[in-house]
């Protein structure tokens, strides 16, 4: 098999081990500094809320591709840890909107100095100019399927 082809065949599986590392080193960091980070479970609902602020459990539940049963129960169990709390949403009274409590802020700031340092450590394998890069070609790729609906 050719090399090119062989690194073609491969990318899923080397995204969704990058994908590991990235955790795995951010658990790391977050362990060694003595912050308890939130479960392989909760994190599609930290990215999620990151990223568009407060939600509902049926949309929270469809970006994680997990039932909205399943997604309740992480919702309970983030609620229990103070780290989401759950309000009324203003356009639809029958349903409520989950999201950060102060708590579940300060852990988005605690995620964000160790994002920092396994930054860092990519910084020190690749450089700091090849890690930019790579960044924004990856970047690049999930917008382009964002637009295209993918």
């Amino acid at each position: 098999m050719h090399k090119d082809s062989q690194s073609r065949q491969e990318i899923g599986q080397t995204l969704m081990l990058m994908a590991r590392d990235f955790q795995q080193r951010l658990d790391s960091d977050m362990h060694q500094r003595g912050v308890e980070g939130i479960g392989s479970r909760h994190r599609a609902i930290f990215l999620f809320l990151g990223r568009n602020g407060p939600s509902r459990a049926v949309d929270l539940a469809e970006a994680a591709g997990i039932r909205p049963q399943s997604m309740m129960k992480i919702v309970h169990e983030l609620e229990s840890l103070e780290l989401v709390e759950r309000s009324e949403d203003p356009n639809d009274s029958r349903a409520k909107l989950i999201q950060f409590t102060a708590q579940g802020r300060q852990l988005i700031v605690e995620l964000s100095h160790s994002t920092e340092t396994v930054w860092q450590q990519y910084a020190d394998i690749l450089g700091d100019r090849e890690l930019e890069n790579t960044f924004k070609h990856l970047n690049t790729l999930l917008h382009a399927g964002e637009k295209n609906g993918e």
